[in-house]
């Protein structure tokens, strides 16, 4: 049996509907109305968990975070099925609940509905407030329409609200970017999140792109973007904690730390990922009997776990140590106070100087990382090229004899 401290669990579970998919999106979601049949089988799922781990009312969750896809699609039923059954088979106690929403799904009745439900904590996916950089990422709703749902949440008594943010996006220049922005931070939510847009394979943003069908910002024009918001969060209050999350004081995300702390969290649902003891998976949900991307599995029913055993609904498998040290650098990292090296020597029992000497001293030298008080965090520079340091010092990993193939980025 898998053992699992007694503290501190979050939980994710993943609602893969959608009205309709961004054309940037490559996230696992289906456009259709949400199944009860899918949430049947995660509050079974969650149930079997309980027995086959072990835990029961003893264990406690402290995090819990419902995302998609459009989550707020559910209805109240499909929800509080989930819910119950994570209240019958794990302590619910001093929890951020969080739930996904976006602004078409928001209503004053549905906004009583989440409330009703427990959940504390909304992250809405704005993305933009110009409707012209909305309608090129294939949005489903208007600005205005963003700024109803907000005023809907506030007035249903939700103190603790993310909007997520989206730069670097066709049709936007730095100025339609700080008007979005100077919007946002006139509505004061507690946290805002801010993305550089991904091109990702196989999207129709990523077609249209190669292409020649549509132009985004340059490199030079997404970083001041990236720069502005950075600072104008700071300058009113925020904390920049995360590369690309902000928060007033108190209000950082704490089931997001989760992941960038290495802490344990358990996924349920279609394409959920899970994190125990050194160990990591994916939830054995299949998607019409077969396993693949989005495009070509958004026909297929969703069907639920393979397996009632602990290791079948999670997919846990153990991590090597090389894979392990680069998810600490990998998420560590992320995090604007960086991490302190005896962090790394206390999980690893070696020396991070000893251990990526020749490739941190470049780094150092370059300007990309700064070393202070024991504590390896990027510069204001290494913010512009996380990916490719944290690759760099991953692939010192990697390329140690007897490291094993560290996981791809």
């Amino acid at each position: 049996m898998t053992q699992l401290p007694k503290d501190g669990l979050g939980i994710y579970v993943h609602v893969p509907y959608c009205i309709r998919k961004c054309r940037y999106c490559d996230f696992v979601s289906f456009e259709r109305p949400p199944a009860d049949e899918y949430f049947d089988e995660l509050a079974e799922d969650v149930k079997r968990a309980g027995n086959a781990l072990g835990y029961g009312t003893e264990y406690y969750v402290d995090t819990l975070f419902f995302g998609g896809g459009t989550p707020s699609l559910a209805n109240a039923r499909q929800l509080g099925k989930v819910l119950d059954a994570l209240r019958g088979s794990f302590r619910i106690r001093d929890t951020e609940m969080t739930i996904e929403v976006n602004p078409e799904t928001v209503t004053p009745e549905k906004a009583a509905e989440l409330k009703a439900l427990g959940f504390n904590r909304i992250s809405m996916g704005v993305q933009s407030l110009n409707d012209e950089v909305l309608k090129a990422m294939g949005r489903v709703h208007s600005a205005e329409k963003a700024r109803q749902a907000y005023r809907i949440l506030r007035d249903a008594g939700f103190g603790n609200i993310n909007l997520d943010l989206i730069f670097g996006a066709p049709g936007q220049d730095l100025e339609t970017w700080q008007e979005t922005l100077s919007e946002v931070l006139e509505m004061r939510p507690e946290h805002v999140s801010f993305y550089s847009l991904q091109l990702e394979e196989g999207t129709p943003l990523y077609k249209d792109y190669t292409a020649d069908r549509v132009d985004l910002p340059s490199w030079e024009e997404n970083r001041s973007m990236y720069h502005y918001a950075a600072d104008a969060l700071k300058s009113t209050g925020y904390h920049h904690y995360e590369v690309s999350n902000a928060a007033l004081p108190g209000f950082e995300c704490r089931h997001n730390l989760k992941y960038w702390n290495m802490q344990p969290y358990l996924g349920f649902g279609v394409s959920a990922h899970s994190f125990v003891n050194g160990c990591r998976g994916e939830s054995d949900y299949s998607v019409g009997g077969c396993r693949g991307t989005a495009d070509n599995l958004k026909d297929a029913p969703v069907s639920g776990p393979q397996s009632a055993e602990g290791r079948g609904i999670f997919g846990l498998e153990p991590e090597s140590k090389a894979d392990l040290k680069g998810d600490f650098i990998f998420t560590k990292l992320r995090l604007t106070d960086g991490f302190a090296l005896s962090d790394y020597s206390g999980m690893f029992g070696s020396d991070f100087r000893q251990e990526f000497g020749p490739e941190l001293k470049t780094l150092l030298d370059e300007g990309l990382l700064e070393l202070s008080g024991g504590t390896l965090r990027f510069t204001a520079k290494g913010l512009d090229n996380t990916n490719p340091v944290m690759e760099r010092l991953i692939g010192a990993v990697a390329e140690r004899p007897g490291s094993a193939e560290t996981r791809r980025l």
